[in-house]
């Protein structure tokens, strides 16, 4: 008897280890970025969350002026900048655009090249992804309507859409940066509020998401029964699948952008519950 119930015992503390292992919260990771140049460095590279994003490279470089430098890609690629601190000028086959902070370049239509010109007394910081396509990609991207199809997309965030949804209060500014179906599976998008405020409590297992901490950015970041803070220039990967939402605090500054990597075609339904704001009924 003493023998089965030592048994009996070790297998109800064993089953509670699994439970509690199976129940325990996935980590939410957060990488900050190295906005401190080394002193005589003209260009600088950091990997960005390695291998948290299924086929996608993430850099983070800092081009230290003056300078002028040509970065390189293929068509079995698709490659987006997001500008975040710095003014420079990118040119693009035929196409030159001034580049301000906060904002977004996609070059497209078979280009395989971009130059990048940063005057004197100037440092660009940008975060680089790199997202290999697969061949429904590649069918998917031909198939896009011509509206939607650039030989350089180009915006600042503050130039885009605004949206309204039903998980943020009225005080918050939501924008749609990158819509669906001009890089296939992916839509990026920027949250901005003065605290206090939230963001409410979600799931999307339809789709990887990424939180990029913007200028001033300082808010909490929740994930199941975990949390960490986001700071301005952190790149942070969600949970997949995990109820997540965010906090700012009084006197703090809500000012991120998410980035959406769609499982599938068919996950970006989800987009649907972003309203124009000028159309909005609530």
């Amino acid at each position: 008897m003493k023998t089965s119930s030592i048994i009996s015992k070790l297998l109800v503390a064993i089953c509670a280890v699994v439970v509690l292992c199976c129940n325990s919260s996935p980590d939410i990771v957060v990488q900050n970025l190295n906005m401190n140049i080394p002193e005589g460095k003209q260009v600088f590279s950091e990997d960005l969350l390695i291998d948290e994003i299924a086929e996608t490279k993430i850099e983070h470089f800092a081009f230290v002026g003056p300078t002028n430098q040509t970065v390189n890609f293929t068509q079995e690629n698709v490659t987006m900048f997001l500008f975040l601190k710095g003014n420079a000028v990118i040119k693009a086959d035929t196409i030159v655009k001034t580049v301000n902070p906060e904002s977004i370049a996609i070059p497209m239509d078979n280009l395989n090249k971009v130059e990048i010109n940063v005057p004197n007394g100037e440092t660009l910081h940008f975060v680089k992804f790199t997202k290999t396509l697969s061949s429904q990609d590649k069918s998917d991207l031909a198939s896009f309507p011509s509206e939607n199809k650039y030989k350089l997309f180009y915006t600042r965030f503050i130039d885009c859409e605004p949206y309204t949804e039903k998980i943020k209060s009225p005080n918050t500014t939501s924008r749609t940066v990158l819509p669906a179906d001009i890089v296939p599976r992916v839509s990026l998008g920027t949250v901005e509020a003065m605290g206090p405020d939230e963001v409410g409590a979600h799931k999307h297992p339809m789709l990887d998401q990424l939180f990029l901490g913007l200028t001033d950015n300082d808010i909490t970041v929740f994930a199941d029964d975990a949390s960490v803070q986001l700071k301005e220039f952190a790149l942070l990967h969600i949970p997949i699948g995990s109820s997540h939402w965010v906090k700012v605090e009084e006197n703090k500054r809500m000012n991120y952008m998410w980035m959406d990597f769609f499982l599938t075609k068919e996950g970006q339904e989800w987009l649907k519950t972003h309203k124009p704001s000028s159309t909005d009924k609530k």
